[in-house]
């Protein structure tokens, strides 16, 4: 059986999140232009959440499909990286003072800009041998031996969403303590796909719980950018040691004072995302939701 009230607004969902990403792909310059790589991820990635939520028997060609929106997310996410890197670089090369950082912050930049570029080329050739096209396939549900029947939209939502609750919300104590990069970018894609799960889900709230979609946003930003800085220190990292092995002493030391500014940028991401995680609790989450969807705050013992 399935639940007639949660399918309708899961397939409204799918079908405003298929259409808004096939519009995206539609833009003939989308693939050159940064903002256009980025949108068209994140709204594969909405697309996704719905999938994630779905029965999938309901719709033809769903493993298939599924699977051609994941290489889509990842086919551009090499890209999106270099890119995030690059802006990064570039704003800092307006503020920082000195010869030799100023010369590093030109070297990582042509380095990242030839980075740049390969990727753009795998993300080309990628995109060519997946033909995402055929998405909106996904949309034609077939009839189904199995019937649909009423539900409760309230109960049948929480049932999707508190398992993604304790998988973002449980890691977090831990790691307002200790500062573990690998932890903390598993809890932001954890957090990325509640929130996205939750605006998929918000019709079934009487009121759009928009205050936790705000809090989850800021909370996801703040881990989002404490992995963007740990990726960019391990790149600058690998620039250093290839700097310093040829003897580039100057531009090794302007490479290590620009490690400086990124893992202070780093820190601050970290206490950031600490300051935002302490006001959210994950046992007053779960109540804001429940209550929110109109349950009682408590369904454990």
């Amino acid at each position: 059986m399935h639940a007639l009230e949660l399918s309708i607004l899961l397939h409204r969902a799918l079908e405003a999140r298929v259409e808004y990403l096939m519009g995206l792909m539609a833009a003939p310059d989308w693939r050159s232009d940064p903002e256009g790589v980025h949108q068209v991820r994140v709204a594969s990635r909405r697309v996704r959440s719905v999938l994630a939520l779905v029965r999938p028997e309901l719709y033809p060609g769903f493993k298939r499909q599924s699977r051609r929106l994941r290489l889509l997310t990842r086919a551009l996410g090499l890209t999106r990286e270099m890119d995030v890197h690059a802006l990064y670089l570039e704003e800092l090369a307006g503020k920082v003072p000195g010869l030799a950082t100023g010369s590093a912050l030109e070297h990582a930049l042509e380095l990242l800009e030839r980075g740049r570029t390969k990727a753009r080329k795998a993300m080309e050739e990628d995109l060519e041998g997946n033909p995402v096209k055929h998405l909106p396939d996904l949309l034609k549900v077939p009839s189904l031996p199995d019937p649909f029947a009423p539900g409760d939209l309230a109960s049948d939502a929480w049932q999707a969403l508190d398992p993604l609750l304790d998988a973002s919300f449980s890691p977090i104590p831990g790691l307002l303590v200790r500062e573990d990069p690998p932890a903390l970018h598993a809890v932001r894609i954890r957090v990325k796909n509640l929130r996205y799960a939750l605006e998929v889900l918000a019709d079934a709230f009487p009121a759009p719980p928009e205050a936790l979609l705000r809090q989850f946003k800021e909370l996801q930003g703040a881990l989002g950018e404490h992995h963007d800085r740990v990726m960019l220190e391990a790149l600058l990292q690998e620039q250093y040691q290839g700097l310093a092995l040829r003897g580039r002493r100057t531009l090794a030391s302007g490479t290590l004072e620009v490690l400086a500014y990124v893992g202070e940028a780093r820190l601050k991401a970290f206490e950031r995302f600490r300051g935002v995680a302490a006001g959210l609790p994950l046992e007053d989450v779960r109540a804001s939701l429940r209550l929110g969807l109109g349950l009682a705050a408590a369904d454990r013992p």
